[in-house]
């Protein structure tokens, strides 16, 4: 019994020493079509055509990972030139972050920005998700 034991704490020991090894995920979709897939390995941006946006169009942001946080918010925001956050969506439960395409251009207009770099958040993550380009 007592190697039992001895082994079982060796397991929960490493296990609390290690990260999880999965790499987060997350999915970009144009009014709930799927144009971007990424990992953290993932840099190319996403680039819309300006003239084909409409009033109702949605950008949705499905992020994933295996340690997802349950409490306070998570959300999406605009890194500024000047480097301030720039709000964009946040919610208080675990489902998808939605703006409209209006806003965002809107955002880049009146804070003169020249890079819509699109960060998530959550209690854990602080993390560059995409680029959008609106030519």
């Amino acid at each position: 019994m007592s190697l039992f034991a001895l082994i079982l704490a060796v397991a929960v020991n490493t296990h609390a020493h290690f990260k999880p090894d999965t790499v987060d995920y997350w999915h970009v979709k144009y009014n709930n079509k799927t144009i971007a897939e990424y990992t953290a390995f993932d840099k190319k941006p996403i680039v819309i055509k300006k003239q084909r946006i409409k009033d109702t169009d949605i950008l949705t942001v499905e992020y994933g990972n295996d340690t997802p946080c349950y409490e306070g918010d998570k959300g999406l925001y605009i890194l500024s030139d000047d480097k301030k956050r720039i709000a964009i969506t946040s919610v208080k439960i675990n489902q998808p972050l939605k703006v409209y395409l209006n806003y965002i251009i809107a955002t880049k207009a009146y804070y003169h920005l020249k890079n819509l770099d699109f960060y998530y958040f959550d209690c854990r993550r602080n993390n560059l998700i995409f680029r959008l380009k609106i030519e």
